[in-house]
């Protein structure tokens, strides 16, 4: 089996490939979308130690990694902060608790689209 390739074909064939590069002139490629979510530090899971059931509704903090601070925000049941790589202290109040703080908390891993992972805690919230 022989191919019959002429060279305005063979021309073709390689702009087309090189379409999917952008290297061929006057040619875009299609672009690039990443679908990661967005980059959040830390996630706490905050709880009642007796009872197990999420306090986290009235719960506020921080998280801090060096001169960065950023506050905790309530979001689908769980508190999240930070947006960096770093190592953090995390620091969770509630009225009728007593303070729950974790340190040296290793935020370390990005994902392919350059989001921080968060790292997941759970804080037994300890009635005051």
């Amino acid at each position: 089996m022989t191919l019959d390739v002429t060279p305005s074909r063979l021309a073709g064939i390689l702009c087309g490939l090189l379409i999917l590069t952008g290297c061929c002139k006057g040619a875009t490629a299609p672009p690039m979308y990443c679908a990661a979510p967005r980059s959040i530090a830390v996630i706490v899971n905050a709880l009642d130690s007796l009872s197990l059931a999420s306090v986290a509704d009235s719960a506020h903090g921080m998280v801090q990694s060096g001169a960065y601070v950023d506050s905790l925000h309530l979001e689908f049941g769980v508190l999240e902060g930070g947006t960096k790589l770093g190592t953090y202290q995390v620091t969770i109040e509630r009225r009728g608790y007593r303070q729950w703080v974790r340190t040296n908390v290793q935020v370390r891993q990005q994902g392919p689209c350059g989001n921080v992972v968060p790292v997941r805690l759970t804080a037994l919230l300890q009635r005051a």
